[in-house]
């Protein structure tokens, strides 16, 4: 995050040197093991949660791939903040962890959800937070409302673009489609001290999934894209 691993070192790394303006100040007592999964998972999340998709209390929110450790946090932050909650999951086994991490809503995702969701959410919802990629984006704009907004946020999908793109044709009208990268000012903005504090007396749920030692890093790379952590994988040294 920040960066770190590409313009700078130390993306596996036992001790790494970071600029100051990058660095935010957490006091709390919460186990490293929680702790290390919070920074990318929450700032990914709430940013794109009230900066790109500017949620609002009572709106109704489409987190597709909701299974992701974003997902799971956007969901716990999403509920905390009076928002109704549909989420998807290619596998129905998952519909209990994603109802206990705050989907009021489970939708099986078949990559065509559309007409379920429109049928579900009288006519679709507000917002769409979309963390599949352009593999359902298409699908994932027909589930927006007029006036609502759908921000492509991940990519898990494993495609990074289209094979054709004519935005007349994808876009619905009145729909808008907007992204979130993350920079390290938007993780400066993010109110992260508030956020540990909500999960240390237990008012924000956050999914921690498996965790590894440093030397069990080929590992926790296998457990990811084997998709089987069940929420975010941590790495301690």
């Amino acid at each position: 995050m920040g960066g770190m691993g590409r313009q700078f070192d130390g993306g596996y790394a036992e001790y790494t040197c970071v600029p100051a303006k990058q660095v935010q100040l957490i006091k709390t007592e919460l186990a490293w093991e929680t702790l290390g999964a919070i920074p990318e998972m929450l700032q990914t999340s709430w940013g794109s949660l009230f900066k790109s998709l500017r949620l609002e209390k009572g709106e109704r929110l489409l987190i597709r791939g909701g299974t992701t450790s974003v997902g799971l946090a956007a969901a716990a932050i999403a509920k905390n903040h009076g928002a109704f909650i549909a989420a998807t999951t290619r596998n129905p086994e998952r519909n209990k962890l994603l109802l206990a991490s705050g989907a009021d809503q489970v939708f099986i995702d078949t990559g065509s959800i559309a007409e379920q969701v429109r049928e579900v959410c009288a006519g679709g919802v507000d917002k769409v937070l979309e963390l599949v990629g352009t593999t359902t984006l298409k699908d994932s704009l027909l589930c927006a409302k007029q006036r609502g907004i759908v921000c492509m946020t991940g990519i898990v999908g494993n495609k990074w673009s289209f094979d054709d793109f004519a935005p007349m044709e994808v876009i619905p009208t009145a729909v808008s489609l907007t992204t979130y990268a993350g920079e390290s000012e938007d993780f400066m903005r993010t109110p992260l001290e508030v956020l540990v504090e909500q999960i240390a007396t237990g008012t924000l749920h956050v999914q921690v999934g498996k965790v590894f030692r440093l030397d069990e890093i080929v590992e926790a790379h296998r457990c990811m894209e084997e998709n089987k952590a069940g929420g975010k994988i941590v790495v301690l040294t």
